[in-house]
């Protein structure tokens, strides 16, 4: 059976950048813009804007996702 490909959000904290509150503050914000007609915001770049997250470490996340 294959195993689920993990999310960005469950990256972060599991690499000890984020906690889960900071992922659901991000996925609010990401659903904000989306409701005020905004254009699709991916939650890294949403994370790095709101200072929970370092260029690096959105680098080391998504050479994560990359790798799966």
């Amino acid at each position: 059976m294959a195993e689920r490909k993990r999310r960005f959000g469950e990256i972060a904290v599991r690499a000890g950048f984020v906690r889960d509150t900071d992922v659901q503050r991000a996925l609010a914000r990401q659903r904000e813009i989306a409701s005020n007609g905004g254009n699709h915001k991916l939650i890294g770049i949403i994370m790095l804007e709101l200072g929970l997250l370092s260029n690096a470490q959105l680098i080391h996340v998504l050479k994560e996702l990359e790798s799966q």
